[in-house]
């Protein structure tokens, strides 16, 4: 045993450098917490789990994780306080606490110094996803079961009925909501691009290039359809620079007011609770979209875009797939995310194979770019006229 431990205690001081073998390490690690731990440390870390988030987001405000990343030396809980004019004192506990649960390292009493997971909090993105985190999702965490309980514990699916609307005293829905709250989108955003930086996208696993061929500068080639800022158009541009063809962002004009596209790309207004107007595209594509709907409104979504379909047509739906059994903590967590602020929730790949069977849909292949949260492309086209 104490050669096992002695070996643990090398790997953290010394982490794999080959992302698949840190993974298995994690994975393993996770499975000897799991049964190692002592009850006590059980119900601790259980109730103990919003202070994190409410502590990392004030020492966020205090620039506590900047500070320690941009230093070289130690730094001393009077030097952290001097910036902000914080109580050294106030200071002092946050930061004890924060090094308890290893966010931050103790050189010595009351000196702390940046570790690899303090510069990933320091990193602007992160940062973003904590305010969000603490703003947008705790208030709706904190009405969440009495909502249940007022609900007889029945599945969410109503976007304007959710926790989401007591918690933030707002009869909308969260996305229009949003739309409202410039610093808290700005927020949203950059966290969303930080957490996809550097990952492999829909791209590494689909290739255009084969639903282009013979294309002109004519062919509608891809639409993005409820695309939001423009993200993947901008990808896909990127990615193929060359390929000829019209790529179309579509999305609500008060939302695509706020999109910045890459040149040869356009914007075309449209609400996808109407048909699809524009004919025959190569590529129809959704990202994230149907993640925010029940089944009968997903559905109803879908049908709208099948009648502008050819038989040169696919349509790409790009989302989250929760294994049947064995989830990973990313995609659980992320489901009841959305359950709790959308009234809306992640698949398994089970409920995408009946969802899409029911919306007339016949899938082709479905394919995952990124293992650690499922997340993947579905290719689909509709079911042949009977």
């Amino acid at each position: 045993m104490s050669d096992i431990i002695s070996r643990l205690e090398a790997h953290a001081a010394s982490p794999p450098q080959d992302s698949i073998e840190k993974q298995r390490l994690y994975n393993a690690c996770r499975k000897v917490l799991a049964a190692t731990e002592d009850h006590s440390d059980t119900i601790c870390r259980v109730t103990g789990s919003p202070m994190l988030l409410a502590f990392c987001h004030i020492a966020c405000n205090l620039d506590i994780f900047q500070q320690l990343s941009g230093s070289e030396v130690a730094l001393s809980s009077a030097s952290l306080a001097s910036p902000s004019k914080a109580d050294p004192k106030l200071l002092s506990r946050i930061l004890r606490f924060l090094a308890s649960n290893d966010l931050i390292t103790e050189t010595r009493e009351d000196t702390y110094a940046a570790s690899a997971i303090t510069r990933t909090l320091a990193r602007p993105g992160f940062r973003a996803g904590i305010a969000h985190s603490f703003s947008v999702t705790m208030p709706c965490l904190l009405q969440i079961p009495g909502f249940l309980s007022g609900t007889g514990y029945t599945n969410p699916t109503d976007v304007l009925h959710s926790a989401f609307q007591i918690a933030h005293k707002t009869d909308k829905p969260a996305y229009v909501w949003a739309m409202e709250q410039p610093r808290l989108m700005a927020d949203f955003n950059l966290w969303m691009t930080e957490q996809h930086l550097g990952s492999r996208t829909w791209l590494d696993v689909f290739d255009v290039s084969s639903h282009a061929k013979g294309s002109s500068a004519d062919t509608l080639l891809f639409v993005d359809v409820g695309g939001g800022l423009g993200q993947q158009c901008a990808l896909l541009k990127r990615t193929y620079p060359n390929i000829p063809g019209r790529f179309v962002l579509q999305d609500q004009p008060f939302v695509l007011h706020h999109a910045v596209l890459v040149e040869g790309t356009e914007k075309y207004p449209h609400d996808f609770w109407t048909e699809q107007p524009l004919k025959g595209s190569r590529i129809y594509y959704m990202r994230n979209v149907l993640e925010d709907y029940p089944d009968d409104k997903a559905i109803e979504i879908v049908n709208n875009i099948i009648p502008a379909m050819s038989t040169s047509s696919v349509l790409i739906i790009d989302e989250m797939i929760i294994p049947n059994t064995g989830a990973n903590p990313r995609s659980a967590l992320q489901d009841l995310t959305m359950m709790t602020t959308l009234a809306s929730a992640e698949r398994t790949e089970r409920q995408w194979d009946e969802l899409l069977g029911r919306a007339g849909l016949v899938i082709l292949s479905k394919l995952c770019y990124n293992e650690k949260t499922g997340e993947s492309v579905i290719i689909t086209i509709p079911k042949p006229m009977a």
